[in-house]
């Protein structure tokens, strides 16, 4: 199954509203935070044609942060976060990549490892419910 691969914008405001609060219940991102981040930032799906899995991410000229990347919960387990990281990688390959994730949050640390990502530090008690942030990079392709 071949899966599109696209930047949104401000026209998926509604949908990434949505994703949001079925990916990040309780954790979601406002609208406003949304809208802003489509402002000043890039957000990318991939789906076959609906997205099922997003990433909104910070780019500058030598790297790429990942804030989120979700995939929609009847959709996990089939590897379209690897996909989504993957077409993310061909679509910048000449930079780093960073992004932290909850140290409890096992099935994902696994995900970034199994794409090249390293750890790079551990910040205690980082996010609101006390949990630790992990730091993780992966270099550009060589």
């Amino acid at each position: 199954m071949s899966h599109s691969f696209r930047r949104l914008g401000e026209s998926d405001l509604p949908l990434l509203l949505g994703w949001e609060s079925l990916c990040f219940s309780g954790e979601e991102w406002t609208e406003k935070m949304i809208q802003t981040h489509l402002e000043f930032h890039v957000a990318f799906g991939l789906g076959d044609p609906e997205i099922k899995s997003y990433a909104l991410i910070c780019e500058t000229p030598w790297e790429i942060e990942i804030f989120r990347i979700a995939t929609l919960p009847n959709y996990r387990k089939l590897g379209l976060a690897k996909n989504l990281l993957m077409a993310l990688f061909q679509e910048f390959p000449k930079k780093e990549f960073f992004l932290e994730v909850k140290e409890s949050n096992y099935g994902a640390v696994t995900l970034y490892q199994s794409v090249g990502f390293i750890e790079l530090e551990r910040r205690k008690k980082y996010y609101p419910d006390g949990s630790t942030a992990v730091l993780m990079k992966r270099n550009p392709s060589e």
